[in-house]
């Protein structure tokens, strides 16, 4: 299933994760890897005939090149899928019949990020970010959403009995957000591999 994919989640910079499976949640260790970003593309031409006209390169654009290694580290449950990340998901994993869950970087701040979350599933009220739970990871204060009912995400796909439980904390000058979305039955039976994921993130 696809949401609205944040836009949010990831102007400040991809983090890919380069992951080892578990076959328990307290074992093996997943890493997320950075993108070094700032090689200019340059333009190559081959051709088996000399060439006769000068080529001029008009332009450039930067290009992403990935690390062996990441700055930030997590224990991924055994029962998670791991799937290729996209643009504006960072560490994107599967599990079940057709949830999914997925750490980004998020542009804005908490507020703004989680009442568009919670109005996919119908919700409008506004959030006072001082009244939502609390969890801790990366040795910060973290803030758990969470919300049921019928989501729609984009391009129009709509679930029935559907289920949110995210996560949202501002670390190191980052917003990173993990949201798992599913079945309401799925996600209740995912929450434990949820929290136990997002305690073991941390800064490497």
């Amino acid at each position: 299933m696809q949401e609205q994919e944040q836009r949010s989640d990831s102007e400040n910079g991809r983090l890919p994760l380069h992951v080892g499976h578990s076959h328990s949640i307290a074992k093996p260790v997943m890493k997320i890897r950075n993108i070094a970003v700032g090689m200019s593309s340059l333009l190559v031409f081959s051709s088996c005939q000399e060439s006769t006209q000068p080529i001029e390169v008009a332009e450039t654009r930067e290009i992403s090149n990935y690390d062996d290694e990441g700055n930030i580290g997590g224990v991924m449950p055994a029962d998670w899928r791991r799937v290729p990340s996209t643009k504006f998901r960072d560490y994107n994993c599967k599990f079940g019949e057709d949830g999914e869950v997925y750490l980004s970087i998020a542009s804005g701040g908490i507020k703004e990020n989680a009442q568009r979350w919670l109005k996919q599933f119908g919700d409008d009220k506004e959030i006072v970010v001082g009244e939502l739970e609390t969890f801790e990871t990366f040795d910060e204060e973290g803030v758990v959403i969470e919300a049921e009912g019928k989501f729609e995400g984009m391009r129009g796909i709509a679930k029935e009995d559907a289920a949110l439980l995210g996560l949202m904390v501002q670390t190191r000058g980052n917003l990173i957000t993990v949201k798992m979305v599913a079945s309401a039955e799925e996600v209740k039976a995912q929450r434990e591999n949820f929290f136990a994921f997002c305690e073991s993130l941390k800064w490497k």
